[in-house]
């Protein structure tokens, strides 16, 4: 038997007073309830579930979240387990219930269930405790809302954009195919306050506060010409359009990467007075945007590959796949002559879609940090008309918020609020670790009880 006392986090708090964009109340659908059902009663919704670590967790009011890197052990929610999962408990609903002032939870393990080394316990979100391995139960999606006009920006709500929900704003970086500059816009953009006579979430941002524009030195991809009688050697956007490439992505140091292409052209004759040229080869360069100035820098690829697509950050590395043999790599930012390719992961295009959350990327539904598959987390839904925009999510305490435009007859903007349910409602590291092993059962008795301070 061990007994600790435990820490209680933000966790609870910020998901009853956080309602972005005013979605929070609206037509919401979870966990077969409606309207704010789906967190109440809190000792069954939102403190319902439990999660168990091997290593300790920093014991924070705002540590909300553990880290990918802590093995999850094991875990359980507010019913049995009837599942064949071995690290999910069950709740013993006989000897749970409420007490004077407060609660008390009660888990029972089976001998083949949560082995190993556990160092802390937390109380979570009843959905968490089922587990990833029973469904998509660590992002899931509370509510939407379309809105019915087509005043909308091409520039606006791009797969790259960068949402600061707190500060009240976004950053987007424009680059066109035609253009060697581009454009870093601040757009105010309002996602927590709301006046008595505003309705958020009908709202769209367009008109940047701030406009600070870049020159690259080149297109974001390009044609090198070489050989020509009437030009000499000279450049050519790969495109001559003017539509938006999403080329740059934002990452956790504050500067912008992107992976620019040079394609390598000589003449080869001239016919019916105009000049022909040859493929020769590609060539492959990170930019660098730091502080309003572009950098660029040449990447040795492997030989055969033609372009990189599903890009993103995972901190100091730049996240691609190549399009010719589905090879995922990672860039390293600091040191360009580092390009690793991913080998402990498959990656496959045809059933699960890749998205960023922040600076982080999610690729074919597994959460990579610091360049690594780190996280199970499943696929967010993806629509055939989407326009552009559906990539990119913004976070902020419990919550994630997406923002898109699609096209369906019209242009709508799309927006979707979801609740990342693994979050650490309490914290209780323990003062020695409990090995658990298979010949042993284990139970846990939490209880919470309100204090009057």
């Amino acid at each position: 038997m061990y007994e600790n006392t435990n820490l209680v986090t933000d966790a609870v708090n910020a998901i009853l007073n956080s309602n972005i964009l005013g979605m929070l109340y609206d037509n919401l659908s979870f966990d077969g309830q409606s309207g704010e059902k789906w967190m109440l009663p809190i000792v069954n919704k939102l403190t319902g579930g439990i999660l168990l670590y091997q290593e300790p967790l920093e014991e924070r009011v705002d540590n909300l979240y553990a880290p990918f890197s802590n093995p999850l052990i094991g875990y359980a929610s507010s019913d049995a387990n009837n599942t064949t999962d071995v690290r999910r408990g069950s709740r013993n609903l006989t000897e749970s219930k409420g007490i004077d002032g407060g609660y008390k939870f009660v888990w029972d393990f089976a001998t083949s269930q949560a082995n190993g080394t556990i160092s802390a316990i937390a109380l979570t979100n009843r959905i968490a405790g089922i587990g990833q391995e029973n469904g998509n139960n660590y992002l899931v999606r509370l509510g939407t809302f379309s809105s019915q006009n087509d005043s909308y920006s091409e520039e606006s709500y791009r797969q790259n954009k960068r949402t600061y929900i707190m500060e009240g704003y976004r950053m987007e970086m424009i680059t066109r195919n035609n253009s060697e500059k581009a454009l870093l816009k601040k757009v105010p953009e309002e996602y927590l306050h709301a006046g008595l006579v505003e309705n958020l979430i009908s709202q769209e941002a367009f008109d940047a506060s701030e406009v600070t524009e870049i020159d690259l030195g080149h297109y974001p991809y390009w044609i090198h010409r070489t050989g020509s009688p009437s030009k000499g050697d000279y450049d050519i956007p790969n495109e001559d359009n003017t539509n938006i490439r999403s080329h740059f992505f934002h990452s956790a140091d504050g500067c912008w990467y992107g992976i620019a292409r040079k394609t390598n052209q000589k003449y080869s004759r001239t016919y019916r007075d105009t000049e022909q040229f040859d493929y020769v080869s590609y060539e492959f360069y990170m930019d660098k945007i730091e502080k309003g100035r572009c950098s660029t820098q040449k990447i040795e690829v492997p030989s055969g590959v033609s372009d990189f697509y599903s890009i993103g950050m995972s901190g100091k590395w730049l996240m691609c796949v190549s399009s010719d043999n589905n090879k995922l790599y990672r860039l390293d930012t600091t040191n360009v002559a580092n390009l690793e390719r991913v080998t402990d992961y498959n990656y496959n295009s045809s059933n699960e879609f890749s998205y960023i959350v922040d600076d982080d990327i999610v690729i074919n539904g597994w959460y990579f940090e610091d360049g690594h598959p780190a996280q199970k987390i499943g696929s967010i839904g993806y629509q055939s008309y989407c326009a552009w925009g559906i990539h990119q999510m913004a976070r902020y305490k419990t919550y994630m918020l997406r923002e898109w435009v699609y096209n369906h007859s019209r242009y709508c903007n799309y927006k979707e609020l979801f609740l990342y349910t693994p979050y650490l409602a309490t914290i209780n590291n323990l003062a020695s670790p409990v090995i658990k092993t298979a010949d042993k059962t284990m139970k846990i008795t939490y209880t919470l009880t309100e204090t009057k301070e």
